[in-house]
Order: structure tokens, then C-alpha cells, then sequence
């Protein structure tokens, strides 16, 4: 599983604009601080005052945030485990979720949580308090359905076989359905809010890119960075390059057609998922 994230992370490193200035959007600056303020004193309370907040997963009411034991060390290269709280952005209502430090991501699905553990086994704790097994071999990019009826994620590959990642969906009853699979890495998968479109980022052509496919898994359409690959980005980064996200929880809609993503750097974009005209969004509440 570490070997994934540390792939996965090269792959967008590799293609990420090198000429991010830190500009940041209004709006997410004010999230990020409306987060610091709400959820800092009850996480120090909870889990002790070295516990360090390091992820927001989803937005509104079932926002889930992921808090490490202390500050990670960058030297050990290991992929630190997240203990889970429960924020409602709207009334600033906080939670526990669960205060072991053994997961890495977690969603939340209608009125339950998805919890990734280290193993890759994705397990659904349900509003009743009752937990299950959903799938296993889970990479990570957990992205639920409006409906909450199902989750977009990325599926691990066992040694033997010849492409390293895929994108799934996996539905609450635990089956789970492939829908892009390519030689390399598929990663950070999205869907629009009509649940027809899935977006995700693909190392197929050697640069991070954007492809599209739908949750029937039609055949995947590239969207970025077309004709482009690694040798030409070694050269010089082209006008028309287009920085991948960091994640798939810095993703947002803006109807149907347009998402909009962190692309790192201070950076935001907006990527038209019809037509792949992509663009920074450097202004603005949106």
C-alpha cells in the first residue's frame, strides 16, 4: 500500500506546474481557516496535543477529517495512520469517529463512514454503529456517490498482473466493478454530480492527465495534456499543459461539466470534463 502512495504521488509531482505562486482562492482560504479553529481545540482534547490535522475528506455537514499522532516525519518515507473526526462545516458541530490511529483515507457514504485501513480492506461502519467488510485490496481515492449508495476508488494489483492500479466502484453490498484499467497508473477518480460521468488521472501516456469515462466504464477519453509525454515535459513545460490534481478529495463540481481541483502550489483550476478546456481559477468565492 505505501508503495502505491508513493507512486501515486510521484506520478502527480512528476507533472504538477512548476510555476505555482501560491495564489489561493478566497474561498478555500477561509475553509482552511474555519477548519483550524473549530476542529483544533476539540482534536487537541481528544487524541493529545501533538495530534496534527492533515486531512479534510468531502464538504458540508459530513465532512470527515484525518488527524496523525504528531507531525510526520518526511524522512521515513512512511504513510502515516490517521485516527477520523466528524466536522459539520455548517454548524461547526465536531466528533469523534474513531481515535485509533490505523486508517488511511475515509468518506463519508449517505449516514455512514467508509474507513480505509493500512491492508487496503475498506470497511463501512454503518449509522447504527454496526461494521463490515466492504472490499479488499483498496488503494485509496475514496469518492462516494450523491445517492451514498456506492464509492469510486482505486483498486490495487496483485504482483502478477500487468498494470499496477485500476478504478472501481464499489456499492454497499461490496461488489465491486472495474471501469478503466490501463498499463500504468489510474488514479483519483471523480463523478459528476448526475452520477453518469467519472473522471480520473491516468499516467497511461507517461503524463499525469485527465481522462473521462462514464459508471457503465465506457472506453476512456483523454482530456488533458494530449500528444504530451515525459521526454517533452524534460524539455520545458508547454503553454498548454495542464497541472494534475493533488487528490481527489480537492475535487469539486460545478455542475455537471465543469470540476474544479487543487492542483498544488497555492494553484486551483477548472476543467470543462466535455470538451477538456482547462484553465486556473485564481478569483473569486468559486
Amino acid at each position: 500500500m505505501r508503495k502505491l502512495y508513493l507512486a501515486v504521488t510521484t506520478l502527480v509531482l512528476a507533472a504538477t506546474s512548476a510555476s505555482a505562486t501560491g495564489r489561493v482562492n478566497p474561498s478555500d482560504a477561509r475553509r482552511v481557516q474555519s477548519a483550524r479553529e473549530q476542529l483544533v481545540p476539540f482534536m487537541e482534547k481528544e487524541l493529545g496535543p501533538k495530534a496534527r490535522l492533515v486531512h479534510l475528506y468531502g464538504h458540508g455537514a459530513n465532512t470527515l477529517a484525518g488527524v496523525v499522532a504528531e507531525t510526520p516525519s518526511e524522512a521515513t518515507g512512511h504513510l502515516p495512520l490517521m485516527a477520523i473526526l466528524g466536522w459539520n462545516e455548517r454548524t461547526g458541530a465536531t466528533r469523534v469517529v474513531d481515535r485509533e490511529f490505523k486508517y488511511l483515507e475515509a468518506r463519508a457514504v449517505g449516514p455512514h463512514v467508509a474507513l480505509l485501513e493500512a491492508n487496503g480492506d475498506l470497511r463501512l461502519r454503518e449509522a447504527n454503529g454496526r461494521e463490515r467488510l466492504l472490499a479488499q485490496r483498496v488503494g485509496g481515492d475514496l469518492y462516494p456517490t450523491l445517492k451514498g449508495d456506492a464509492l469510486l476508488a482505486t483498486l490495487t494489483r496483485t504482483g502478477n498482473e500487468p498494470h499496477e492500479t485500476a478504478i472501481g466502484i464499489v456499492d454497499l453490498t461490496g461488489r465491486v466493478k472495474e471501469l478503466a484499467d490501463a498499463p500504468g497508473l489510474d488514479a483519483m477518480p471523480t463523478l459528476s454530480p448526475d452520477g453518469k460521468t467519472v473522471v480520473f488521472v491516468s499516467g497511461r501516456t507517461s503524463v499525469a492527465s485527465f481522462f473521462r469515462t462514464t459508471v457503465d466504464g465506457a472506453e476512456a477519453v483523454q482530456l488533458t495534456n494530449k500528444g504530451m509525454n515525459a521526454w517533452l515535459l524534460s524539455q520545458g513545460e508547454p503553454a498548454d499543459f495542464v497541472p494534475p490534481p493533488v487528490s481527489n478529495y480537492s475535487m469539486e463540481w460545478v455542475g455537471n461539466d465543469v470540476l474544479r481541483y487543487n492542483a498544488g502550489g497555492g494553484e486551483f483550476w477548472k476543467l470543462n470534463v466535455r470538451t477538456g478546456e482547462a484553465f486556473a481559477d485564481v478569483g473569486g468565492d468559486k
